[in-house]
């Protein structure tokens, strides 16, 4: 049985004797959870606010299994965060700097050490929003006070770009690739985003292709998560460049392209209780 829990309103009760609900706004009845015999599938949407997460601790808190966990959430939706700890650990990543304030484009970019073109990207966005094609200084300086214009608490990063035809998303659950796909720059635009209009096709992963998008997994901790690449020019001898890992991918695209129902092998993964992820 299924309760489709909205966030917005949504509450964890516990009564005397231990047993608990979890109830939607306006709901009293809820719906019985229990760390025996409940997993939360959690989807996108839930880092827009602290409550949010909050709600999830308490689910996590109960013992109840969750795909995904709130550590590995709160890091794929900081990119500059998944950056740091996917290169500390020694996968491939586009250089990126942080732009620390309004005034702060030309000294990013001088860090950088990279030509024109760049990537302005905001810190947190999903599905090619946010990301903004930067062809000079002038360009970037404007972009950059318009930005905080718009919002003066606004985190920019600035990132080297790599030029490419396509870029692939790569399907993941409980650190087993279930498929690829590749997708294709839109034209007119440097986006390949399924969102955005680009088209997708099934893509055939090297091994070391393989192996890089299993290691960014495991480095956010992710249970199903979406990892995102570019590949090298020699794909069977050089890392790819990990992009970022999505902690609530879109199934759609991926499906059209691969033929494979990622949502039916995450219910035969999870039906298995000895790939439940629980969190200490």
């Amino acid at each position: 049985s299924v309760y489709l829990l909205f966030l917005e309103g949504a509450y964890l009760k516990k009564d005397e004797d231990g047993n608990r609900t979890v109830h939607n706004d306006e709901d009293e009845e809820g719906f019985a959870v229990s760390s025996k015999d409940t997993i939360a599938i959690i989807r996108g949407g839930i880092d827009r606010r602290e409550i949010y997460k909050d709600l999830l601790s308490q689910i996590e808190n109960a013992g109840i299994a969750t795909v995904n966990s709130r550590d590995c959430i709160e890091i794929c939706s900081d990119k500059y965060r998944t950056t740091l700890m996917l290169a500390d650990a020694g996968l491939r990543t586009p250089t990126t700097v942080l732009v620390p304030n309004e005034k702060g484009g030309k000294l990013a970019f001088d860090k950088l050490g990279s030509d024109y073109p760049v990537i302005l990207k905001t810190n947190t966005g999903a599905k090619g929003v946010g990301v903004l094609f930067v062809e000079s200084e002038r360009g970037l300086e404007s972009m950059v006070q318009l930005l905080y214009k718009m919002d003066e608490n606004i985190a920019l990063l600035l990132q080297s770009y790599v030029k490419t035809e396509f870029d692939v998303r790569v399907m993941i659950i409980n650190n087993k690739i279930i498929g690829a796909m590749r997708r294709n720059v839109v034209e007119g635009d440097f986006r390949s985003n399924y969102s955005q209009g680009a088209t997708i096709e099934e893509y055939e992963l090297s091994d070391i292709e393989k192996e890089n998008c299993i290691r960014a997994a495991k480095i956010v901790g992710g249970s199903w998560v979406g990892v995102d690449f570019i590949p090298a020019k020699d794909n069977e001898k050089d890392q790819p460049f990990i992009l970022e890992v999505n902690s609530s991918p879109g199934t759609k695209g991926f499906r059209e392209a691969t033929k494979i129902n990622a949502i039916k092998k995450l219910l035969e993964t999870y039906n298995d209780k000895s790939n439940w992820w629980n969190q200490p």
